[in-house]
């Protein structure tokens, strides 16, 4: 999330000046999921049963990092997510509790674009897992702009199915997940507020949009125009081969980039001057020549920290 957030945000912070609304009510409206299934609570190691086999198996370990993109040209502006905990959702939709905090963890998501915030790590019986799930606190999940808090409204709010109060918000987070016992597995989150966040009415919305890779790979670069003059707010597209878009960033007043939780394979990297996100925001990129945006395909390995130099726009 870049420049346009920053004119959003600024634009709020006025209406705060002349005394106008402090944001939306931080409850979460909806109702509870009824489902049938078991939440596992956190394993501490040793021979679990294996709910999924039906008989004791060992474990693996995950660790999980989170990595976001820094807000352009606004440094008194934070986005912070309380973080409960991440769950394992397995093939039959159990939940098994991976990292709990007894309280939320407050996490600058702007803070985190070359270096993660550590989620911690926790232990899961050998098998598969098609998705995870970030928990968070919507009571501490909120945007402060010089030093003024405002409350977030979630758009399409999910509760998980263990939660009849709807006092947590679960990201549903697909990624595919096979452990062998004793097998030690990192994976990074991309809490992406560039597709997340949007201002709408007085309001700050969240349309939570988050990816995640096995691994912890990185894809930079700058994008400069035919001058050499670097290109901000342009949106740079990660495609697999599958044609669907694996992750976004944006590039920032200096026109360079992160990308980041991507899993292994080959990617097309491409960069948009123009850009709808999943929270309903256009983004312009500034200082990009008319023409066709540049393309590059590269292949990433699961610790690949890949520089593709200068993209130019």
């Amino acid at each position: 999330m870049k420049g346009l957030l920053s004119v959003a945000l600024a634009g709020m912070f006025a209406l705060t000046a002349c005394g106008g609304p402090h944001g939306a009510s931080s409850a979460i409206p909806g109702s509870a999921t009824t489902q049938q299934h078991v939440r596992h609570p956190q394993l501490t190691g040793g021979q679990p049963l294996d709910v999924l086999g039906g008989a004791p198996s060992r474990l693996f370990s995950l660790a999980l990092n989170l990595f976001d993109a820094p807000l352009n040209g606004f440094g008194d502006v934070k986005v912070n997510a309380g973080i409960l905990g991440v769950d394992a959702i397995d093939a039959s939709g159990d939940s098994w509790q991976l990292i709990a905090n007894a309280q939320p963890a407050v996490v600058n998501l702007l803070d985190l674009q070359d270096h993660p915030a550590k989620l911690g790590s926790g232990d899961l019986p050998a098998g598969t897992y098609p998705a995870l799930q970030l928990l968070l606190d919507p009571a501490t999940t909120n945007v402060t702009i010089f030093g003024r808090t405002f409350p977030v409204v979630f758009v399409d709010p999910n509760h998980p199915w263990w939660d009849p109060t709807q006092t947590v918000e679960a990201i549903t987070v697909p990624l595919a997940i096979a452990g062998n016992p004793g097998q030690s597995i990192t994976a990074s989150l991309d809490f992406n507020v560039f597709q997340s966040v949007n201002f709408v009415n007085g309001v700050i919305e969240v349309t939570p949009t988050v990816a995640a890779g096995i691994g912890d790979p990185a894809i930079t670069g700058k994008v400069v125009n035919a001058a050499g003059k670097p290109v901000a707010n342009a949106t740079i597209v990660a495609t697999g081969a599958d044609g669907a878009v694996a992750n976004t960033s944006v590039s920032g007043s200096d026109g360079s980039f992160h990308l980041h939780a991507l899993n292994p394979g080959g990617y097309t990297i491409s960069v948009a001057n123009t850009f709808k996100t999943n929270a309903g925001a256009t983004v312009t990129a500034s200082g990009a020549d008319p023409g066709t945006p540049p393309t590059r395909y590269v292949v990433i390995g699961p610790n690949s920290q890949i520089d593709l130099g200068k993209l130019n726009d």
